[in-house]
């Protein structure tokens, strides 16, 4: 992956065109006796998994076509008489690893409900073009790029790449296509019906399948939604502005607990600390928004002067940033903040707030990431790493091949310079996904064709449920809107910060979702926050 372009880290969309509308796929269902039950893979570790795969079109309008591999996880309800139906999951990405979603329960996994494991079986199938399932291959260098080009027309590039490896693959890998999978591993399976629990894109992809197959769905829980036709670009530029809010938040969060942390007892104050800690490992600082200035923030002489004050400081806290990033770059040739740990760790870290204790103490040198000391040593250390890396461009790589092939939003040609701006001089990582993605630089070259479902709920017998967090950096809580109108959701929210609601420790919600998908309704409407300590 070190090899490949920077680029593809900030995967997004390049321009529009008209798509074809989606129509249901032509092949026959599977059956039970076309399941090859195998070994599952390590990531799985609850005891009574058991998975398996199936061969599915490549193409579900050419059922008689070539024929790809599509793996699942299955974990059969612990209380069989209690057995209330299947939930198929998906846990976002694009690319989010369908297997750990409900086969791993470890410590940092999803903490499900005691009911849901023991009422419901969960199935959760491997998205195609990931390791589980027939993976793209896209470690090749396709014949007569030069850098030049690659950097300009990124997105053709990772295409061709793609297509040397596995031929004739890439444009099947859209949220269709997939939708269609599950179709067929719901035969395959026997089941008439299935429950649905999409998480962020996993919401996409479950009302894709509803409004595809609405006569297969039961109940639909969509966890962090958004609107759809703000896919990709403009989902990922709101993405800026909801990572600088959770920031804040944590920063808040932080100094609000000094005595423990002792980063400050403001949020400005906890932000310096922050950005020395990144200077320290970069060489030069971050140039993340900085929180609002307190009176406290001021010095000791000039607090006379009060709020109106601080907010001189406010104004000047971003450029000032931005202006000494430049002049520690210059002054040490080869700095840049994207190199720092905790950075990288902080963008992590921000939507899961029941980590922010673990980020803390790494700012102050009392911890370490978590995982971090599972990690091993000396030559197996390396090569683990060298085949998690391999692993990780391929997540990757799909997920900009699905995010290219089915973006909805025109390029903003005014945003180029920014976009170079942060991605190649600053190394901005707040501002970089949403630079390139709004500017069309991380798809360049490639039209999105990829088959698109209007979505919609009037088929369904039963409402949808939709779970949405106001602190939410990755879907943020204002865009959620349409997806609730066009599939007539009944709407959760949820009173404070992180991505993902639903096995997050949230005993309120979880119990509103467990009642939801028993008896198909719920009267919750509001719930406050998940516990981050």
């Amino acid at each position: 992956m070190k090899s490949m372009p920077a680029l593809i880290a900030a995967a997004a969309v390049a321009s529009t065109g008209l798509v074809a509308p989606a129509v249901a796929g032509t092949a026959g269902p599977a059956a039970a006796s076309d399941i090859t039950w195998e070994d599952c893979p390590a990531q799985v570790t609850v005891d009574r998994a058991e998975c398996g795969r199936i061969d599915v079109p490549m193409y579900h309008a050419e059922p008689d076509g070539e024929q790809i591999s599509v793996g699942f996880v299955r974990v059969a309800a612990s209380n069989p008489d209690a057995t209330r139906g299947t939930v198929f999951g998906n846990p976002g990405g694009p690319g989010g690893d369908a297997y750990e979603f409900f086969g791993y329960d470890g410590e940092y996994g999803m903490q499900w409900p005691d009911e849901l494991s023991s009422e419901w079986d969960m199935v959760a199938v491997q998205p195609r073009g990931l390791p589980g399932s027939t993976p793209v291959d896209c470690e090749h260098e396709p014949a007569g790029w030069d850098p030049v080009r690659m950097q300009t027309q990124y997105g053709a590039f990772l295409q061709d790449a793609c297509e040397v490896g596995t031929p004739g693959y890439t444009d099947s890998l859209n949220t269709w296509e997939t939708a269609n999978d599950w179709e067929d591993v719901r035969a395959a399976l026997g089941e008439e019906q299935i429950s649905i629990l999409g998480l962020s894109y996993g919401t996409q992809l479950g009302s894709t399948y509803a409004s595809l197959f609405p006569e297969s769905t039961d109940k639909l829980v969509l966890d962090s939604g958004y609107d759809t036709d703000r896919a990709w670009a403009g989902l990922l530029d709101d993405q800026t502005g909801g990572y600088t809010g959770a920031l804040h938040d944590f920063l808040t969060w932080t100094a609000e607990r000094d005595d423990e942390y002792g980063l400050g007892e403001t949020p400005l104050e906890v932000y310096q600390s922050w950005s020395a800690k990144i200077v320290a490992e970069s060489g030069t600082n971050p140039t993340a928004v900085p929180p609002p200035a307190e009176i406290g923030d001021l010095p000791a002489g000039l607090q006379w002067g009060g709020q109106p004050a601080a907010d001189v400081l406010t104004a000047i806290g971003h450029p000032q940033a931005q202006i000494e990033n430049v002049f520690r770059m210059i002054a040490k040739p080869g700095s840049n903040q994207s190199t720092s740990e905790t950075l990288n760790l902080t963008r992590t870290l921000l939507p899961q707030p029941n980590y922010w204790g673990d980020l803390a103490g790494v700012i102050n040198g009392t911890g370490s990431a978590p995982g971090a000391e599972a990690a091993g040593t000396g030559e197996d250390m390396s090569q683990d790493m060298s085949d998690a890396e391999s692993t990780m461009f391929t997540y990757v790589a799909m997920q900009s091949l699905v995010i290219c092939g089915e973006n909805q939003v025109a390029p903003d040609y005014s945003r180029i310079p920014g976009a170079i701006w942060s991605s190649m001089v600053t190394g901005d990582m707040f501002s970089t996904p949403g630079d390139m993605a709004a500017s069309g630089m991380s798809c360049s070259g490639r039209e999105p064709d990829a088959p698109w479902t209007d979505i919609s709920g009037d088929q369904l017998e039963t409402t949808p449920l939709q779970i949405q967090g106001t602190g939410d950096p990755q879907t943020v809580y204002r865009t959620h809107r349409p997806m609730a109108e066009a599939m007539g959701s009944h709407v959760i929210s949820i009173d404070g910060p992180g991505h993902g609601q639903f096995g997050m420790g949230n005993e309120v919600l979880d119990a509103a979702v467990i009642d939801y998908l028993r008896t198909g309704s719920t009267d919750v409407t509001s719930a406050p926050a998940r516990p981050t300590e």
